[in-house]
């Protein structure tokens, strides 16, 4: 282990504790150093008063590994952090280095960093040169944090940075050599719920609840297959939701998924659970008897503004001036939307037709294929052949051949035939496997509970509100 690693060896509190005290119990481990003794380490505040009232003279010997040492010092303010090294260099009559800490700007690269840090531009070299892992320094964002450790002379001696919520690089000098390597964090994860009224809009409602844009976008995703989030939603619709929560260092860092959930929407109650199989290890939502939410298509491909023309037989076209049918629905939005593939397919056409303009027609196996006409332009991935995947971008917004504005054209077929994208039944994708299904209520039946007893307290909390006006 490298005297970098070392650093941390005395940091024995979690992220909670002051850093005064972890300072003090610092210093008494250097006191008891020929012994290689720490104090233990505690998970509370109040665990941490009964060591100072009870067990202050009691050490009991801890081992830790490089990466927890390092896991751990990303918990640390940058003083903390200094305070530790300048202890462990002077335990070890080594000279003082220095921890620096860098906020990448826009435009920065690792250079430009260095240079700021007054590194040698050789050194650059070097780290780059530390290992696979170092590559990840090339994709740095603005707002990440870069530690950077140098001893006297400038030379860098190690550095740690926070690649995401999950992971972390950390660069060190060992035998005089840069070592870089990538760790994950330890991510606890934890269950909590909201439920929620909608009154004006579903994002009003969630705010309320207290629930996070990703997570109330997840329920729309979720129900996204029965309930149309743009048309359908009335005031008095409500949720109810149980999710996950991400935690490192007892800090909440991001939202997990979604567990179950409930959306009332016009008196029609839908449910939906996260079940994985057990074969294939993959998560996904079905109703409490085990069918799939997912349909086999999407009910709208494209994020629009509003529907400006449906299907009817008797449409006066205002380009030809004249009455036709139009046999498709248009989704009036801004040039460069981005247009999904309404299912899993292939695609079959891709080019102008007449008064559609730029088209693409992608087929679903051998019953169903989908239209989106009036294309700005198409994903330049994509050809005749290309397999595609629902939900992924295929083409983009525009107003190309007979249109009067930036809209998408949408037509849904079966065996050829025309069918109404709005209220076509869209099939379902496959249930849970029968072989599995005891497994899947025994799994599910606690999170339908939980339902059922949020949703009883919602009703009763209405109901007292009611009163109360």
């Amino acid at each position: 282990m490298s005297l970098i690693s070392q650093d941390f060896r005395l940091n024995k509190q979690q992220p909670k504790a002051r850093g005064p005290i972890r300072l003090r119990w610092a210093l008494l481990a250097i006191a008891g150093a020929g012994i290689g003794a720490v104090i233990a380490s505690t998970n509370t505040e109040t665990k941490n008063d009964e060591l100072a009232a009870d067990t202050l003279p009691t050490f009991k010997a801890v081992t830790k590994s490089s990466e927890q040492l390092a896991r751990e010092s990303f918990s640390l303010s940058l003083p903390e952090l200094q305070a530790q090294q300048e202890i462990l260099d002077d335990a070890n009559n080594l000279s003082p280095k220095q921890w620096r800490e860098y906020k990448v700007k826009s435009g920065d690269n690792l250079a430009r960093l260095f240079k700021r840090a007054s590194i040698k531009p050789q050194q650059l070299d070097e780290l780059m040169k530390s290992g696979d892992e170092a590559k990840k320094l090339t994709k740095i964002f603005p707002k990440d944090i870069i530690r950077i450790l140098t001893d006297d002379e400038g030379t860098l001696q190690a550095l740690r940075y926070d690649i995401d919520h999950k992971s972390y690089l950390m660069v060190e000098r060992e035998n005089g050599t840069l070592v870089a390597k990538t760790f994950n964090h330890e991510i606890e994860t934890r269950n909590a719920h909201a439920s929620g009224v909608i009154e004006s809009s579903l994002y009003l409602a969630a705010q309320e609840a207290g629930i996070s844009q990703n997570i109330i976008m997840e329920l729309a995703n979720v129900f996204g297959w029965d309930i149309d989030f743009a048309l359908d939603i009335r005031k008095g619709d409500s949720f109810t939701v149980l999710y996950e929560e991400l935690y490192r260092n007892g800090e909440k860092i991001s939202d997990g998924d979604i567990l179950a959930a409930e959306f009332i929407n016009d008196g029609n109650a839908y449910r939906a659970v996260r079940y994985t199989n057990p074969q294939t290890n993959v998560s996904e939502y079905y109703t409490p008897d085990g069918k799939s939410m997912r349909k086999a298509f999407l009910r709208t491909p494209v994020n629009f503004s509003r529907i400006s023309s449906r299907f009817t037989v008797s449409r006066y076209h205002p380009v030809l001036h004249k009455v036709r049918s139009h046999k498709g629905v248009d989704y009036a939005a801004k040039s460069g939307t981005p247009i999904y593939a309404a299912g899993d397919g292939k695609v079959i056409f891709k080019g102008k037709k007449g008064g559609y303009g730029k088209v693409m027609i992608v087929q679903h196996g051998s019953k169903y294929t989908t239209l989106y006409a009036h294309l700005k332009t198409y994903n330049r991935k994509l050809r005749v052949g290309s397999k595609v995947k629902q939900g992924q971008t295929i083409a983009y917004v525009g107003q190309t051949g007979l249109a009067t504005g930036p809209h998408l054209h949408y037509e849904f077929r079966v065996n050829g035939v025309h069918r109404n994208p709005l209220t076509v039944k869209l099939p379902a994708s496959k249930p849970v496997p029968k072989r599995y299904m005891a497994d899947f209520e025994l799994s599910t039946t606690p999170k339908f509970a939980q339902l059922d007893l949020l949703a009883r307290t919602q009703q009763v909390a209405l109901a007292e509100t009611e009163v109360g006006n």
